[in-house]
């Protein structure tokens, strides 16, 4: 299962953010044990980076990027991706360049914790969500 992972979740590990921390780990270490390809948008890492640096400092900064890289396939998005994610009925633009980043990388599922922001769109699932489908599939 090819599954784009959110910023969300990933500074939900970064940042030890309470109760989410749980989930977003399961799901790093289904990725790290290759049971799911997990992957990130590379407009997250900068975001990413910055944040953490903000929060914990520049070593743990750097160090939990270069998890990322070791760990996620990182997924790009080209001009016309852009104004594929300007055109969709979303609230919110970032979030529109991930799911356009989803779809057009052949992404099974995007998890995110905002998932509302996605308008009920059926391949986006909450953490729980997604870890429920991997223990129903069997993976």
């Amino acid at each position: 299962m090819k599954v784009l992972i959110d910023t969300n979740i990933v500074l939900d590990i970064a940042l030890n953010r309470k109760p989410f921390v749980e989930h977003a780990a399961l799901l790093w270490r289904l990725a790290e044990q290759k049971e799911i390809m997990a992957c990130l948008s590379n407009t997250s890492i900068t975001d990413i980076f910055y944040i953490v640096n903000k929060h914990a400092g520049r070593e743990k900064a750097r160090g939990f990027i270069a998890a990322i890289l070791d760990t996620f396939k990182l997924l790009d998005i080209d001009e016309d991706g852009f104004r594929e994610a300007l055109n969709l009925d979303m609230a919110d633009f970032e979030d529109a360049v991930q799911y356009v980043i989803c779809t057009r990388n052949g992404c099974d599922v995007l998890a995110t914790r905002n998932k509302a922001d996605y308008g009920g769109r059926p391949d986006v699932l909450a953490p729980f969500e997604l870890i429920e489908k991997i223990k129903t599939a069997g993976i």
